[in-house]
This record gives structure tokens, sequence and C-alpha cells, in this order.
């Protein structure tokens, strides 16, 4: 993955917590960059939500600065 697509997947999964149009490689590769963990809790929705670690967090704060023209 490149560096915009790990961003843009790190937004998909901070704003919904679903992975939504992932590959389980780019999965396995966020969850081996230790980017994303899954949500242990819940256990209602049918689908496998996900939650940012704090590395997953700073990298998308980083990375969603205004910058400037």
């Amino acid at each position: 993955m490149k560096h915009e697509d790990v961003v843009a997947a790190l937004k998909v999964i901070a704003d919904t917590g679903i992975a939504t149009g992932l590959s389980k490689d780019d999965l396995q590769d966020l969850k081996a960059y230790n980017l994303i963990d899954e949500d242990k809790g819940d256990k209602a929705t049918k689908y496998t939500t996900f939650l940012l670690t704090k590395k997953g967090r700073v990298m998308l704060k980083a990375n969603t600065k205004d910058k400037p023209a």
C-alpha cells in the first residue's frame, strides 16, 4: 500500500469503524504496522469492526492537517 492509501484507509476506519474497500492483505498490513486493532467488545454487528491504535490516530492526525498552499 502506498502512503496515501494507508491514510485514506485510516480515515475510513476512523469514521465508520468498518474496513470497507480493503482487502485482507491490506488489513493484515495495517495490523502488522500496529495502526489498527479489532474491536473485541462489539459482538452485536455482523461486520468486524476496527479501532485505530494510538500510532494510527497519530499518523492520521499528522497527515490530515491543513497544509498551506
